[in-house]
């Protein structure tokens, strides 16, 4: 009455799916025909032309193959991008590559500039973050290649799109007192064997964008080198991360590893629990956890050295320690955004540090299942490892503006901080953060989160991407070794 068919009977459905399948099945036969038959039309064709040019006496004409080869072997078009490829003009024999685990770059041009080369290279996109309203971007690294045919000429990375990154002011700034007269703030890191990671002194920020210029007469490390890497720091990899885990945790009597989750790229979320003398019911259930910013490098060599120094069982701080505590870690928090070359986010664009409210499996699994095991197994103390991009210092950053601070909380934390100071000076008290007003503090950030929710002492251990301003190292800067040694000091 309506205009509508009537409901067809399951074996009518299955009869007019039948016949439609066979319809189809005749047309792709018909076309696979068709198209057998104009292939060997052209084979024919294509045989006859060769023949006559033959006896025509002319070449014949070039293989598919063959013309793969000559196109090959053409240079790229001044104005190609990508991960990898070749240089333009006439440098064409420069290479450029970010196809590799915490690879971040895209080739945009390379030009011949009164005779020396200019590279430029602009940083991509982490996905966009809805709680930040953007889509971030500061982390690079990268690999050029083939220097030598430059014959010693200098060549000049330019990073075109750094002024449009998240944090600028990382790039510039005040210059660090104990430098010397001109020395950048920031400087990159740059490495040749991937092992050793030394600061590029001839660094600059102007007009929005950051300049590196490759001199071996200014870096004797470059002499020689056919290839080099530029990072915003020292780089540790996913390799790197398993080597750790497969060698110094794996190893020790100690230490038990649990896969307690997955990512949204398949990566495996990873808990190490490391047990002494403490029987578990009156022990302090004591957690560390790192790199929930992927692009934050410092975070992974800071846990490095902790771990080491936490797993040597002739060190009396780690013995005595874990004669009172158990020991929770979560070495890498952000598997996925650390290998695709992210400065902040997880593989869907989550910026972890803002999910501990209500973290999401299908959005923020990382955050989920390291919260639902810090529940289950309880805590006392955690101490969350992250990077800063303006700061030349090392700071912690605590709950002062959960709404469950307190006194017992301020002593605790001034006691660890004042401890960590003795131990390590190349960590300090009076540069950092402004401290959030009482009850204002986010408490989807990870250290408020975790603060409020189980009353203990949680802080945000935060080191420079520049150098220590209060201890300057010209020849490597804030480094990875400085960072582990930070990180054992923790104990």
């Amino acid at each position: 009455a309506n205009g509508q068919h009537p409901k067809q009977t399951e074996s009518e459905r299955e009869r007019k799916s039948g016949i439609e399948l066979g319809e189809r099945v005749n047309t792709i036969s018909a076309q696979v025909k068709a198209s057998i038959f104009a292939s060997a039309s052209f084979a024919r064709a294509a045989v006859a032309r060769t023949v006559h040019r033959v006896a025509r006496g002319q070449r014949p004409p070039l293989s598919l193959s063959s013309r793969r080869r000559r196109l090959s072997s053409k240079p790229l078009s001044k104005g190609v991008t990508g991960t990898t490829t070749r240089a333009m003009s006439s440098f064409q024999n420069l290479g450029f590559s970010s196809c590799f685990d915490s690879g971040n770059g895209k080739l945009v041009t390379i030009s011949d500039v009164g005779g020396l080369p200019i590279m430029r290279v602009n940083i991509t996109n982490d996905p966009y973050t809805e709680v930040d309203g953007r889509a971030h971007k500061m982390w690079f690294h990268f690999k050029v290649s083939n220097l030598r045919g430059l014959q010693g000429k200098p060549l000049t990375v330019v990073l075109p799109n750094a002024g449009d990154c998240s944090y600028p002011g990382g790039w510039g700034g005040e210059a660090l007192k104990g430098t010397p007269e001109g020395a950048a703030p920031y400087r990159a890191c740059f490495s040749v064997d991937r092992q050793n990671w030394l600061r590029l002194n001839d660094t600059s920020y102007e007009d929005g964008e950051l300049r590196m210029t490759l001199d071996a007469k200014a870096e004797p490390a470059l002499e020689g080198a056919d290839f080099v890497y530029l990072a915003y720091f020292a780089p540790y990899s996913q390799e790197q991360h398993m080597d750790l885990m497969a060698t110094v945790v794996a190893s020790s009597a100690k230490a038990t590893v649990r896969t307690i989750g997955r990512t949204l790229d398949g990566a495996d979320m990873e808990l190490v629990t490391v047990r002494g003398s403490a029987k578990d019911e009156d022990a302090k259930k004591v957690w560390f956890i790192a790199r929930q910013h992927p692009g934050e490098s410092q975070a992974s060599w800071w846990i490095d050295g902790f771990l080491r120094r936490l797993l040597d069982p002739s060190d009396p701080i780690a013995n005595a320690l874990l004669a009172k505590a158990v020991v929770h870690v979560v070495p890498m928090m952000n598997p996925d955004g650390a290998r695709r070359g992210y400065l902040r986010t997880n593989a869907a664009g989550a910026n972890l540090n803002r999910e501990w409210q209500t973290p999401k499996l299908d959005y923020s699994p990382e955050v989920f299942h390291v919260l639902r095991e810090m529940h289950e197994e309880g805590l006392d103390f955690c101490l969350d490892v992250h990077g800063d991009e303006a700061l030349p210092y090392n700071f912690i950053a605590g709950g002062e503006g959960c709404p469950c601070w307190s006194d017992r909380l301020a002593a605790l934390q001034k006691e660890w901080c004042d401890a960590y100071e003795r131990t390590n000076p190349d960590f300090q008290q009076v540069e950092g953060y402004p401290v959030d007003k009482p009850n204002e503090a986010n408490l989807a950030i990870g250290s408020n989160g975790m603060c409020q929710a189980f009353d203990a002492l949680v802080m945000t251990m935060e080191m420079p991407f520049k150098d220590n301003a209060n201890a300057p190292d010209m020849k490597v800067g804030w480094s990875a070794d400085r960072c582990r040694r930070l990180g054992g000091a923790a104990l």
